[in-house]
């Protein structure tokens, strides 16, 4: 295998594991999302948005490797920003949510 067949294959292998992680994290996210204008706020679990949110930093992460070392396409790392994005603004808004329900509760 020569070297631009080497560099191909990892840009291929990385441009997947970007699209399955970033696939995964928004579907979560906006069942999440979901269940929060569902009213099932007893069902979400503050840890997994987290952890949403560190596989959105994890997939921007292999999107930047990719661009830089392995000429991947700037596509990748913009599905990325999104992603990430919208699991942050997640997470505020799950956050405030309870904070201001346990600040009213009390």
């Amino acid at each position: 295998m020569t070297r631009k067949q080497r560099q191909k294959n990892r840009n291929k292998l990385l441009n997947i594991c970007v699209i399955i992680i970033d696939t995964v994290v928004f579907v979560r996210a906006f069942f999440h999302f979901a269940m929060t204008l569902n009213g099932s706020w007893d069902d979400i679990n503050i840890t997994t948005i987290m952890v949403l949110v560190s596989l959105a930093v994890v997939a921007l992460f292999l999107a930047l490797v990719n661009n830089m070392h392995y000429e991947g396409h700037a596509s990748y790392v913009l599905a990325s920003v999104i992603v990430l994005g919208l699991t942050a603004l997640l997470f505020m808004y799950v956050l405030m949510t309870f904070s201001f329900v346990g600040l009213t509760a009390s």
